[in-house]
């Protein structure tokens, strides 16, 4: 083991829970004015272990658990008290954009020989929902009424390159998903792989010239002018110049992808062209269609569709979540309660990845964020109760405990079909592994 890289580790997973800088969030929310029993850095420690490494499904387990890790006497009524406060959740969303701006580090990188390493950061955007206590449908009114009254839609942008989520925001589940696209002065250089629910012509052209690039799902029905179109083998296409997709879409092929180079009018003025690739749905009898603007003469039709399946990372991240961090529905019907609760799910299942990344970066292999999830409950329970009292030399023990397990037990099962057909197939290799 390097033990220089794993003193850093372990002082930064220290440092970054410290009294002091949690305190400090928590006066600024507005959460603690004045010293109580139960202070911000056993609630988020407390809270973090709870989601992360027990099932967790009402108050009373989370009080429960406080009660034991703590050695306090605290009753129900004053922990509900206290999550139930309405600055309550602006503590825990601050606490976790803290634990990301200490743990957010480079975790993947792409080889030189390939063209997705000019890029800065490569960025995955996504959203997922999840029903709430029927009571909150005011707060937070769903899509499917009937069903669920009540919904959230958690949207996230991950930082492939980081492994990590890097940005997150929550909505009722009824809100507009276009909304919550990052901020196009962070874009610069940067691609952003994104479903059809955010598709918007008139951000990605704003996107275009800000210097940014995407991979997109289009909506059905887009209507384009088409100015060229090839073969999947690269031969062109005998289409008339200037007509609309609609027009030609029946003499596109079916057995091989079809690209197309196209153009829109926006507000019937500005030209905003891009690529379409077709991709014919057998079960569906119509064609998918991915959109981008990266270039033709550096990215071929294949490695776009290679790169927008690494979309798949942030559903992955999602389903971490939601099955191993307690990310469900609480039976409360106090808004801000319910709210803060979503964001200690978020925080336990960000401890995990940076654990993960640690451990890979140690055993010099590729590592399962799934299996990592899985793993180490109450080992992870016993170094986060260490950290909580103040007991460094038994936190370094466990910790370093867990990192060796995981580094024998957690490796990922098909590196060379990562390389062959999965996430590595364009040259995406774990830093630090060989």
């Amino acid at each position: 083991m390097n033990q220089k890289y794993f003193n850093a580790f372990s002082r930064k997973l220290d440092t970054t829970l410290s009294g002091e800088a949690l305190s400090n969030i928590a006066t600024k929310s507005e959460f603690c004015q004045r010293k109580r029993r139960i202070n911000p850095r056993e609630l988020l420690i407390c809270l973090m272990t709870t989601m992360g490494c027990d099932k967790t499904e009402t108050i009373a387990d989370i009080q429960r658990r406080f009660v034991e890790y703590t050695g306090q006497d605290i009753t129900y009524r004053a922990m509900h008290s206290q999550l139930s406060k309405e600055a309550f959740p602006e503590f825990m969303r601050e606490a976790l954009s803290h634990l990301l701006t200490d743990w957010l580090a480079p975790a993947q990188v792409f080889s030189p020989q390939s063209p997705f390493s000019r890029f800065r950061r490569i960025l995955l955007q996504d959203g997922s929902s999840f029903a709430l206590n029927d009571s909150l449908k005011d707060s937070y009114p769903g899509r499917f009424s009937t069903v669920s009254p009540a919904a959230v839609e958690l949207h996230a942008t991950m930082d492939l390159l980081a492994d990590q989520v890097c940005s997150i925001s929550l909505t009722a589940d009824t809100a507009s998903e276009r909304d919550c696209l990052p901020e196009l002065a962070e874009l610069d250089n940067c691609l952003l792989l994104v479903d059809r629910g955010y598709f918007d012509l008139d951000w990605f052209s704003r996107l275009d010239m800000n210097g940014g690039h995407f991979i997109g799902r289009c909506l059905n029905g887009v209507n384009p002018l088409v100015e060229k179109a090839w073969s999947e083998r690269g031969k062109a296409l005998e289409l008339d110049e200037g007509t609309t997709l609609k027009k030609v879409q029946n003499r596109l092929l079916k057995k091989q992808r079809t690209e197309l180079a196209v153009c829109w009018k926006l507000n019937g003025k500005e030209e905003f062209r891009a690529r379409l690739i077709a991709f014919w749905n057998e079960e569906e009898g119509r064609y998918t269609w991915l959109i981008t603007n990266l270039p033709r003469d550096e990215f071929s039709l294949s490695e776009i569709s290679d790169a927008y399946r690494l979309r798949w990372q942030i559903e992955l991240l999602f389903k971490e979540w939601k099955s191993y961090a307690n990310l469900h529905r609480f039976n409360t019907s106090n808004p801000h309660l319910a709210e803060g609760l979503i964001w200690a799910s978020v925080a336990a299942a960000v401890l995990r990845r940076f654990i993960c990344q640690g451990a890979k970066w140690l055993a010099g292999k590729p590592l399962s964020t799934r299996r990592v999830a899985m793993s180490c409950a109450s080992t992870l329970t016993q170094l986060m109760m260490a950290l909580l009292h103040h007991r460094r030399a038994e936190a370094k023990r466990l910790l370093e405990k867990i990192m060796a397990y995981l580094g024998v037990y957690a490796q990922r099962a098909h590196p060379k079909r990562d390389r062959k057909t999965g996430r590595s197939k364009l040259g995406l290799l774990p830093i630090g592994c060989c």
